[in-house]
Protein backbone atom coordinates (compact mmCIF):
# COMPACT_ATOMS: atom_id res chain seq x y z
CA UNK A 1 0.00 0.00 0.00
CA UNK A 2 2.80 2.33 0.83
CA UNK A 3 4.40 1.57 -2.55
CA UNK A 4 1.20 2.68 -4.29
CA UNK A 5 1.25 5.99 -2.40
CA UNK A 6 4.87 6.58 -3.44
CA UNK A 7 4.07 5.66 -7.04
CA UNK A 8 1.06 8.03 -7.05
CA UNK A 9 3.18 10.84 -5.60
CA UNK A 10 5.86 10.23 -8.21
CA UNK A 11 3.21 10.17 -10.93
CA UNK A 12 1.79 13.50 -9.73
CA UNK A 13 5.29 15.02 -9.70
CA UNK A 14 5.98 13.70 -13.20
CA UNK A 15 2.71 15.13 -14.50
CA UNK A 16 3.51 18.50 -12.94
CA UNK A 17 6.96 18.46 -14.55
CA UNK A 18 5.45 17.48 -17.90
CA UNK A 19 3.00 20.39 -17.65
CA UNK A 20 5.86 22.74 -16.80
CA UNK A 21 7.92 21.47 -19.75
CA UNK A 22 4.95 21.86 -22.10
CA UNK A 23 4.46 25.45 -20.90
CA UNK A 24 8.16 26.15 -21.50
CA UNK A 25 7.90 24.58 -24.95
CA UNK A 26 4.95 26.83 -25.85
CA UNK A 27 6.87 29.87 -24.56
CA UNK A 28 9.93 28.96 -26.65
CA UNK A 29 7.78 28.39 -29.74
CA UNK A 30 6.29 31.87 -29.29
CA UNK A 31 9.76 33.39 -28.95
CA UNK A 32 10.95 31.56 -32.08
CA UNK A 33 7.94 32.85 -34.01
CA UNK A 34 8.68 36.40 -32.81
CA UNK A 35 12.34 36.06 -33.84
CA UNK A 36 11.35 34.80 -37.28
CA UNK A 37 9.07 37.81 -37.69
CA UNK A 38 11.83 40.20 -36.61
CA UNK A 39 14.37 38.51 -38.90
CA UNK A 40 11.99 38.78 -41.84
CA UNK A 41 11.40 42.47 -41.10
CA UNK A 42 15.16 43.06 -40.78
CA UNK A 43 15.80 41.44 -44.18
CA UNK A 44 13.06 43.57 -45.72
CA UNK A 45 14.55 46.72 -44.17
CA UNK A 46 18.01 45.83 -45.51
CA UNK A 47 16.62 45.26 -49.00
CA UNK A 48 14.73 48.56 -48.85
CA UNK A 49 17.90 50.35 -47.73
CA UNK A 50 19.90 48.84 -50.59
CA UNK A 51 17.27 49.92 -53.10
CA UNK A 52 17.23 53.47 -51.70
CA UNK A 53 21.04 53.72 -51.87
CA UNK A 54 21.14 52.52 -55.48
CA UNK A 55 18.27 54.82 -56.46
CA UNK A 56 19.88 57.82 -54.77
CA UNK A 57 23.24 57.22 -56.42
CA UNK A 58 21.66 56.62 -59.83
CA UNK A 59 19.12 59.46 -59.65
CA UNK A 60 20.96 62.13 -57.65
CA UNK A 61 24.72 61.67 -57.77
CA UNK A 62 25.52 60.18 -61.19
CA UNK A 63 23.53 62.78 -63.17
CA UNK A 64 25.43 65.54 -61.37
CA UNK A 65 28.71 63.88 -62.24
CA UNK A 66 27.59 63.59 -65.86
CA UNK A 67 26.75 67.30 -65.95
CA UNK A 68 30.09 68.12 -64.36
CA UNK A 69 31.87 66.09 -67.03
CA UNK A 70 30.40 68.43 -69.66
CA UNK A 71 32.12 71.44 -68.07
CA UNK A 72 35.65 72.60 -68.79
CA UNK A 73 37.78 70.25 -66.71
CA UNK A 74 41.48 69.66 -67.13
CA UNK A 75 42.76 66.11 -67.71
CA UNK A 76 43.43 65.41 -64.02
CA UNK A 77 39.97 66.61 -63.02
CA UNK A 78 38.39 64.44 -65.69
CA UNK A 79 40.34 61.45 -64.39
CA UNK A 80 39.25 62.14 -60.82
CA UNK A 81 35.67 62.48 -61.99
CA UNK A 82 35.97 59.10 -63.68
CA UNK A 83 37.46 57.63 -60.52
CA UNK A 84 34.59 59.01 -58.43
CA UNK A 85 32.06 57.53 -60.87
CA UNK A 86 33.82 54.15 -60.81
CA UNK A 87 34.04 54.19 -57.01
CA UNK A 88 30.34 54.93 -56.70
CA UNK A 89 29.61 52.06 -59.06
CA UNK A 90 31.85 49.84 -56.94
CA UNK A 91 29.99 50.92 -53.78
CA UNK A 92 26.55 50.07 -55.14
CA UNK A 93 27.67 46.93 -56.98
CA UNK A 94 27.06 44.57 -54.01
CA UNK A 95 23.53 45.96 -53.76
CA UNK A 96 22.96 44.99 -57.37
CA UNK A 97 24.18 41.44 -56.67
CA UNK A 98 26.89 41.73 -59.28
CA UNK A 99 30.28 41.08 -57.72
CA UNK A 100 32.88 43.77 -58.23
CA UNK A 101 36.58 43.85 -57.67
CA UNK A 102 37.26 42.77 -54.12
CA UNK A 103 39.49 45.38 -52.50
CA UNK A 104 39.12 44.15 -48.93
CA UNK A 105 42.83 43.45 -48.46
CA UNK A 106 44.15 46.48 -50.35
CA UNK A 107 45.21 49.82 -48.93
CA UNK A 108 43.35 52.96 -50.02
CA UNK A 109 46.37 54.04 -52.11
CA UNK A 110 46.56 50.62 -53.78
CA UNK A 111 42.87 50.97 -54.65
CA UNK A 112 43.52 54.38 -56.20
CA UNK A 113 46.44 53.03 -58.22
CA UNK A 114 44.41 49.97 -59.28
CA UNK A 115 41.53 52.14 -60.47
CA UNK A 116 43.85 54.32 -62.54
CA UNK A 117 45.68 51.32 -64.01
CA UNK A 118 42.31 49.77 -64.78
CA UNK A 119 41.43 52.98 -66.66
CA UNK A 120 44.56 52.54 -68.78
CA UNK A 121 46.80 55.14 -67.17
CA UNK A 122 50.57 54.69 -67.33
CA UNK A 123 52.76 54.75 -64.22
CA UNK A 124 53.87 58.26 -65.14
CA UNK A 125 50.26 59.43 -65.46
CA UNK A 126 49.28 57.74 -62.20
CA UNK A 127 52.19 59.43 -60.43
CA UNK A 128 51.19 62.84 -61.79
CA UNK A 129 47.51 62.40 -60.93
CA UNK A 130 48.17 61.13 -57.40
CA UNK A 131 51.09 63.52 -56.90
CA UNK A 132 53.48 60.73 -55.89
CA UNK A 133 56.73 59.51 -57.40
CA UNK A 134 56.87 56.97 -60.22
CA UNK A 135 58.85 54.77 -57.86
CA UNK A 136 55.96 54.88 -55.36
CA UNK A 137 53.52 53.94 -58.14
CA UNK A 138 55.74 51.01 -59.12
CA UNK A 139 55.86 49.94 -55.47
CA UNK A 140 52.05 49.97 -55.27
CA UNK A 141 51.74 48.10 -58.57
CA UNK A 142 54.14 45.46 -57.28
CA UNK A 143 52.13 45.18 -54.07
CA UNK A 144 48.91 44.88 -56.09
CA UNK A 145 50.41 42.08 -58.18
CA UNK A 146 51.37 40.21 -55.00
CA UNK A 147 47.97 40.63 -53.35
CA UNK A 148 46.07 39.69 -56.51
CA UNK A 149 48.19 36.59 -57.06
CA UNK A 150 49.87 37.91 -60.20
CA UNK A 151 53.43 38.18 -58.89
CA UNK A 152 54.72 34.99 -60.51
CA UNK A 153 52.07 34.76 -63.20
CA UNK A 154 52.78 36.24 -66.60
CA UNK A 155 49.59 38.31 -66.54
CA UNK A 156 49.25 42.00 -67.28
CA UNK A 157 47.81 43.94 -64.33
CA UNK A 158 45.77 46.24 -66.56
CA UNK A 159 44.29 43.27 -68.43
CA UNK A 160 43.56 41.50 -65.15
CA UNK A 161 41.84 44.58 -63.69
CA UNK A 162 39.89 45.15 -66.91
CA UNK A 163 38.02 41.91 -66.17
CA UNK A 164 36.32 43.63 -63.23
Amino acid sequence: MQDLNVDNQNMVKLQAEIQMLLAQKRELEEKIAALKTLTGQYKKDVDDFKQRVVANVNNLVLPSLDRMKETKLDEDQQVYLGVIRENLSEIIAPFLVSPGLQFSNLTPREIEVAKLVQMGKSSKQVARILRISIRAVDFHIDSLRKKLGLKKAKKNLKAYLAGF
